[in-house]
């Protein structure tokens, strides 16, 4: 955890630094630190629920709280505290507590929608069978067994020949795609901007709205970015930025999970910022994100996996973390301040 992160809550916010918070664990903080740690403790009862829990395990190991302990403890009771209220019972504090002890690597599955071709279909333009846009993130199942899954408000077109000479589909937005391995049937995304992506199989992500800048992450394989008449191949670890006005493209290394965000329900923050996590919620929920000059300079850095269970409890679970305060000031666009 990097030194200074500080939880900001309430409306009149009473901050707390971890490194007092660590001083407290392990009873080392002055009169006035102490005061404020506990004024801290009564202003959500999760605070007091993951101190408790930091005491158990102190006692437990025998030894001093790490700074790095209260960050992962903190990053699981924050699962617990934002899922989906469909499939969390929250009507017992101990039930909570118990959650919060839960590992961090066991991330609550989101709920998803699944789609079958076999059942809904709609043709478009004659060749294509249109994936409709959702304002969640939803799972397709495509024929040959690949796996995508869509971003909120992206759409997905299947080739009506899917499967014939080749695997082809047509993206707008953002989707994770998981492609069965074929050697004889080439796996083809064509973009927004009409650019294309060729693997046989492998995972990867891709981003793609007409007119802006296109990104392909990789997690798994080889990927092929065609542009005109030259491919960029992208292996697992890599990113790709095609700056589509310019026509110039970029690679630059990029974390595993990160690209597979999609697949496993998340958003995922590697030391960003205020302005930072506003793109990636643009990117990601396709709305607008304005950002206050004060979001920036009154918080630190920001590492962690969100789970997406909608962009309000999203923006919740932000606001717990960061600190960072938020508005609508229209449905498609939020103030951060």
């Amino acid at each position: 955890m990097k030194s200074g992160f500080r939880v900001l809550l309430g409306i009149n916010m009473i901050a707390v630094n971890w490194e007092i918070l660590i001083k407290y664990l392990n009873k080392e903080t002055t009169v006035a630190e102490s005061a404020e740690v506990e004024t801290w403790l009564t202003q959500r009862p999760e605070n007091k629920m993951l101190l408790q829990h930091l005491q158990e395990r102190s006692r437990k190991a025998n030894e001093p709280v790490k700074s790095d302990e209260i960050h992962n403890e903190w990053v699981k009771l924050l699962d617990r505290m934002y899922a989906d209220p469909k499939r969390v019972k929250q009507t017992k504090v101990t039930r909570l507590y118990t959650w919060a002890g839960v590992a961090a690597s066991l991330v609550l599955v989101c709920c998803f929608t699944w789609y079958s071709l076999q059942r809904k279909k709609e043709v478009y333009e004659n060749n294509y069978t249109l994936i409709k846009k959702s304002p969640l993130r939803k799972k397709v199942a495509l024929p040959d067994g690949s796996l995508v899954y869509l971003a909120p408000e992206a759409s997905l077109e299947v080739s009506n020949a899917y499967g014939q000479a080749k695997r082809e589909v047509r993206l707008s937005g953002e989707a994770f795609f998981d492609v069965k391995h074929d050697v004889k049937r080439s796996f083809i995304v064509r973009t927004a901007n009409n650019l294309q992506v060729n693997v046989l199989g492998t995972s990867f992500n891709v981003y793609s709205h007409k007119g802006l800048s296109e990104e392909i992450k990789v997690a798994t394989g080889l990927v092929g970015f065609v542009e005109g008449k030259h491919t960029h191949f992208v292996k697992a670890g890599e990113q790709l930025n095609y700056n589509v006005a310019a026509k110039a493209a970029q690679k630059q290394t990029v974390n595993i999970q990160e690209a597979e965000s999609l697949l496993n329900g998340t958003l995922y923050f590697s030391k960003s910022n205020a302005t930072q996590i506003a793109d990636k919620l643009e990117q990601y929920y396709h709305i607008k994100v304005e950002v206050k000059p004060s979001a920036n300079k009154k918080y630190s850095l920001f590492s962690g996996e969100m789970q997406d269970n909608g962009l309000d409890k999203l923006l919740e679970g932000l606001n717990y973390a960061t600190g960072i305060h938020y508005k609508y000031k229209n449905p498609q666009t939020i103030i951060f301040y």
